[in-house]
């Protein structure tokens, strides 16, 4: 599958607002870390769950700028959505709709 790139937006990549990197990452973080001092069960599940959730949608975010033509940002947003999560999502498929 061919995918027909117009150069003026393949470099196209929209930060999050910083809170989001606080919020989201920090609280991936800090579950992680109260897993490991805790040990409790729950708390194990609930960190690899989120970290699960956020590959799965990175790996989806790639494919999806990618798509979108941003062939040079592809990686900036899946990595930006591996921290984050769905606020990089929703600010990607806004500038997919602002870019149309």
């Amino acid at each position: 599958m061919a995918i027909d790139v117009d150069p003026g937006r393949a470099d196209t990549f929209v930060a999050v607002a910083p809170r989001w990197w606080v919020t989201n990452a920090g609280g991936v973080a800090l579950t992680g870390v109260l897993a490991a001092r805790t040990g409790r069960r729950g708390l194990r599940w609930l960190f690899w769950g989120s970290v699960a959730i956020h590959v799965v949608e990175a790996l989806y975010t790639y494919r999806s700028a990618q798509r979108a033509g941003f062939t040079a940002t592809a990686r900036r947003w899946a990595l930006q959505t591996l921290g984050v999560g769905f606020p990089s999502l929703q600010v990607l498929a806004a500038t997919k709709r602002d870019a149309q």
